[in-house]
């Protein structure tokens, strides 16, 4: 990988975005069989993805997540529980993985180390990293980070309505319409399965629309290729024959909060002014 660039492996077998980062050099025969090679695979069943926890303790040692406060604000609203799920069979919504050369290699556990896998599936939260602009000028709040999944939430504080967070710790699995995602860990997945680790701990949602199972966002893969009869897998992007690869300078998200104040006539909250 090249010095300051970050590595991108892509599913290519259905179809390729609108992506200004991708290196136009692709050969449009890989393309072309990675479509044959999909289009030729039988109409897709999805077993079951929920494995029977294998020993009591197992769940016990669940138990004791479940009660986290970071794990309930990051469900909070959404019907859930935490169970054990086989990755080979999940459904992938995301298009790309993005490996970065300074990041260190992930440490593996064996597959029957449950609680080597539950530190890995519930970890500690992230610390949040970004630069801070407060331009008074324009009463302008600027946060920018490297890291995507940086985004800004509403709290239920009045003194401090909006929280700064990254995307949660925890390996999500999600089923939307009788189908089965993988919501988050999606990188963690990937090495996973690569060392032959399939059956991992991981909290198990059932949702309604695509918004709550997350993957609503423009650059994912669209609904009528997650429900057609031959749907991505997250085990596909360990398919060389599946996937592309290119690099792409690191980018940097940015966030902007504008303050505005306003005085007008008393009116019940939720009514126009």
């Amino acid at each position: 990988m090249s010095v300051g660039m970050v590595k991108i492996r892509e599913l290519a077998g259905w179809g390729l975005d609108d992506y200004e980062y991708r290196a136009q050099v692709f050969a449009h025969e890989k393309l072309a069989e990675a479509k044959l090679l999909v289009a030729g695979r039988p109409t897709f069943e999805q077993p079951s993805v929920l494995s029977a926890t294998p020993e009591t303790t197992l769940g016990d040692m669940l138990a004791v997540h479940a009660g986290r406060p970071d794990l309930l604000a990051e469900m909070s609203g959404l019907s859930w529980s935490l169970g054990i799920v086989d990755l080979r069979f999940l459904i992938a919504f995301q298009r790309r993985l993005t490996f970065r050369s300074e990041a260190p290699p992930l440490s593996i556990p064996a597959g029957n180390d449950w609680p080597a896998l539950i530190a890995l599936s519930f970890g500690s939260a992230k610390p949040i990293e970004c630069e801070l602009i407060h331009d008074r000028s324009t009463r302008t709040v600027t946060i920018r980070s490297s890291n995507p999944n940086l985004h800004i939430r509403t709290t239920n504080d009045a003194a401090s309505p909006l929280s700064i967070q990254n995307s949660g710790p925890f390996f999500e699995v999600a089923c939307f319409q009788d189908r089965w995602f993988l919501r988050d860990g999606y990188h963690r997945a990937y090495d996973l399965m690569r060392a032959g680790v399939f059956e991992v701990p991981a909290v198990v949602i059932q949702v309604s629309n695509l918004e709550d199972l997350g993957a609503a966002q423009p650059w994912f893969f669209p609904e009528e290729v997650l429900f057609s009869e031959t749907p991505p897998r997250v085990a596909d992007f360990l398919n060389d024959d599946l996937v592309i690869e290119y690099e792409r300078p690191p980018l940097i998200k940015t966030l902007r909060i504008t303050l505005e104040e306003t005085l007008g006539p008393a009116t019940p909250i939720g009514e126009p002014s």
